[in-house]
């Protein structure tokens, strides 16, 4: 995707995010972006980083994304010195507000479900609005061979899958009660749960094709994998996080319930303007040295000394620093045994929401894809579509030149709502799979024996050094929400450490 600026491109509605954005400079939030070649190649250990500049302060964070930036800002708060490491030239991490067409959307992380309350809080603390997300229309299931459009909550299946899809869904939501948010790994059966993958699990309780198929587009439109990619314990433990499949999957009191007016990035916009000059960008963090008295972090040009660093990135992407002394065993084997999910978003605006005059949501699930998922981002400023491609569909569509895969996206659109959809006024793609600094999304996923070994590393710190990110929440994780939470968290333990 051709990479945009963060600037509003409708200031005179924009108001706010100019104004954090003037609160950092332009120099700062729109630093050139470092060269992408080798741009995670770590110095060697035992070599030494250019040293340029060298600061000290209480704790050094290194992400610049919802997790990182809460993290500081609680610290800050609390009267102790901060620095923010970003490698990229913007703030926001997952989260990426861009302008498409006259209005700005969100490329990245977007929605807000009514039981994320961290996120709830912190959009009304920055006098921010949640715009429901359109449902009350039809909505299109595409099965192999078969269309389904039906309202409400039920889709319009024979009796014997309903019950079959039923089943199979309580049964998960069974197993992600008993396994829990805080430490799935010590849950009953975790090692056999863990043993197998979410296909053989599905595959042995229900009988309905509808069913398995069912599974396969929940999974690539809410990880961004394929069944057979992810362990049982590993889908009930996020499940859990999420406190339902239900949940997790609806619109409308799901999940997906709102969006952002104005974009999520905002969040993180407004949390940099308060950090200020703490906030360091275009600074990738090469290598991390744990010492008696504190931690030194090396940029490519600057050396930070610490009391703490806490590092809010996913486990994967943690794996291209190099530390000294090494990490403990567990945790460099989690990094290299836990990879992001494969995920790409699409946004098409058009000059009116037509789908909705002819009866539809805008929301379909489908298997056979590119796209597996959409939604209506219609709102006052503009109407559009938004759709995500995930798990083999994303590694297949990757595969094909921009032209063909713009060409795949409309023919989805077209398919499902007629040949409107065929000339959006403009469109916009951003496939995180590869993205430097993240190499997927929405989260990392985790392969079968990977969560009931390894699964106290996610949290666990090591010396002086503390984790964050979405992934290492206690509930929602994965999710917008999951980043804060789990960065007052860090935060808070991070504090207790420091008053002692």
């Amino acid at each position: 995707m051709t990479q945009h600026s963060d600037q509003p491109s409708n200031p005179k509605r924009r108001q706010l995010i100019q104004s954090a954005a003037a609160a950092f400079g332009v120099a700062a939030l729109h630093a050139p972006a470092a060269d992408a070649a080798g741009s995670h190649a770590a110095p060697a250990a035992g070599a030494s980083a250019p040293a340029a500049a060298s600061d000290t302060v209480d704790v050094v964070v290194v992400g610049a994304g919802l997790s990182g930036l809460t993290a500081a800002r609680e610290l800050l708060r609390k009267g102790h010195s901060v620095a923010v490491l970003e490698g990229r030239d913007r703030v926001g991490g997952r989260t990426w507000t861009i302008p498409v067409g006259t209005r700005r959307y969100d490329i990245g992380g977007q929605f807000v479900g009514p039981s994320q309350d961290r996120i709830r809080a912190l959009v009304t603390e920055f006098g921010l609005r949640l715009q429901p997300v359109y449902s009350d229309a039809k909505h299109i299931w595409e099965l192999p061979g078969q269309r389904i459009e039906f309202t409400g909550t039920v889709p319009s299946l024979s009796l014997i899958a309903k019950i079959d899809l039923g089943r199979l869904i309580d049964k998960m939501n069974q197993i992600a009660q008993a396994v829990g948010t805080t430490a799935p790994w010590a849950a009953p059966d975790a090692a056999a749960l863990d043993a197998m993958t979410l296909a053989q699990w599905v595959r042995e309780h229900s009988f309905s094709e509808s069913t398995r198929h069912f599974a396969t587009i929940m999974t690539r439109a809410v990880l961004g994998a394929d069944p057979d990619e992810i362990s049982v314990l590993y889908w009930a433990y996020y499940v859990a996080q999420g406190d339902s499949i239900e949940m997790l999957i609806s619109g409308a009191g799901g999940a997906q319930d709102s969006v952002i007016e104005g974009g999520s990035q905002q969040l993180s916009l407004r949390m940099a303007q308060e950090l200020g000059a703490a906030v360091r960008l275009t600074q990738p963090a090469r290598r991390v040295v744990q010492a008696a008295d504190g931690v030194d972090v090396y940029t490519d040009t600057a050396r930070i000394h610490a009391r703490y660093a806490i590092l809010a990135l996913p486990p994967a992407m943690a794996a291209g620093i190099a530390f000294e002394p090494s990490l403990a065993g567990d945790r460099r084997e989690l990094q290299s045994r836990a990879p992001m999910g494969r995920y790409a978003k699409v946004v098409l605006t058009y000059d009116k929401p037509f789908w909705r005059e002819h009866g539809y949501a805008g929301d379909v699930a489908s298997l056979q894809g590119p796209v597996v998922a959409t939604y209506d981002d219609a709102s006052l400023e503009g109407s559009a579509l938004l759709g995500f491609i995930g798990g083999d569909s994303e590694r297949a569509w990757r595969s094909l030149s921009a032209e063909a895969r713009k060409a795949a996206v409309l023919d989805c659109f077209a398919r499902w709502f007629g040949p409107e959809a065929l000339k959006p006024v403009a469109y916009a793609e951003k496939d995180w799979t590869i993205d430097d600094w993240t190499n997927g999304a929405p989260a990392t996923i985790l392969p079968p024996g990977v969560l009931s070994r390894l699964g106290p590393a996610l949290r666990q710190p090591i010396g002086r050094i503390h984790w964050a990110g979405t992934e290492t929440a206690l509930r929602w994780t994965g999710y917008m929400d999951g980043a804060i939470r789990a960065g007052e968290q860090t935060a808070k333990d991070v504090l207790g450490l420091l008053s002692s």
